[in-house]
């Protein structure tokens, strides 16, 4: 069945899909080129409603013809096919390439998918697994532990934010809780927003985490290279993998804490999210890849060696 979908969507049923692409383009011709609105990526020549129509339309005539075919669709297949189909109206209506589709993807995830995508948050202010714990909120919470994954003691932070240890093992409990109840991940990913933008309070303003001049250079070049943040990425990956721990080599190394790597890391994810380029994301990850595998030579070298260099077959 999903073959011949497919290969209705790739190919087969090309020419009617030009046509009504030129049908749509005759009925625009005031403008050269598509633009886009901001939030939800949808061409700005066509209404979000109409799109979901003209998608409906094809899914549900599709679904139709299954059915008198004899074929049973579960939950999973109807939104394979309407999955499918958004993608080619999408494609037809704004004449774009697939990393455009995929942006407007990550846009409209949450309606779409029922999930958020990191970079594209959409936050409901009556969402209950937002609701402060303790009073602390998760934007608070959040900047709590990157104070604590800077390598500042819990202690001094729960002083500075003037409650009990207590009330912390309970805020690191019920928050992830949270991110693993909510099925639309809208907690982990503004989360992980918040984390990127290296979020603070009035309270902790002045506990600074300890970092070398040295540390404060490579910070800052992992913000604006993306090739060194992939280099020190796949080194910290070789790490992990002989034994060693990754995030105290990278700091010992590079001078950089946990909490301002991670936070470098999401940055990068969002914004490879919002501007999707599949030749450069392939770049990198092939350039983290290497480097991997440099630093895991020189991690074996330093152990003496793989265990099975001395094998031969």
């Amino acid at each position: 069945m999903f073959k011949n979908l497919f290969g209705s969507l790739n190919g087969e049923d090309k020419q009617e899909n030009q046509e009504q692409a030129q049908a749509l383009n005759d009925n625009n011709n005031d403008y050269q080129e598509v633009e886009y609105d901001p939030e939800t990526l949808h061409g700005t020549h066509y209404t979000e409603e109409d799109f979901d129509d003209e998608v409906a339309s094809r899914a549900e005539t599709w679904i139709e013809e299954e059915y008198d075919r004899g074929h049973n669709l579960n939950e999973e297949d109807i939104q394979n096919i309407y999955f499918n189909y958004r993608r080619s109206v999408y494609q037809e209506w704004n004449n774009c390439d697939t990393d455009q589709m995929i942006k407007f993807e990550h846009a409209n995830s949450l309606k779409y998918s029922g999930f958020q995508t990191s970079g594209f948050v959409k936050v409901d202010d009556n969402n209950p697994f937002l609701e402060p714990v303790h009073g602390i909120d998760l934007r608070t919470y959040t900047a709590i532990c990157l104070k604590v994954s800077a390598g500042i003691d819990h202690l001094e932070v729960c002083k500075a934010m003037g409650f009990e240890p207590a009330i912390w093992e309970e805020l690191n409990t019920i928050w992830p809780q949270r991110m693993g109840e909510d099925t639309t991940f809208t907690v982990t990913t503004l989360f992980g927003q918040y984390y990127a933008e290296n979020v603070t309070v009035p309270q902790l303003e002045n506990l600074k985490a300890v970092i070398s001049e040295e540390g404060a250079a490579n910070l800052e070049k992992i913000k604006t290279d993306r090739y060194f943040y992939e280099e020190l990425s796949g080194a910290r990956q070789a790490a992990y993998e002989y034994g060693i721990d990754g995030a105290q080599w990278i700091l010992d190394t590079f001078g950089i804490n946990l909490a301002d790597f991670q936070s470098v890391a999401m940055q990068w994810l969002n914004d490879q999210n919002q501007n999707w380029s599949s030749g450069e994301i392939m770049a990198f990850t092939n350039y983290q890849q290497e480097k991997q595998k440099e630093y895991a030579a020189k991690f074996a070298a330093e152990q003496g060696g793989n265990v099975a260099d001395d094998v031969n077959f």
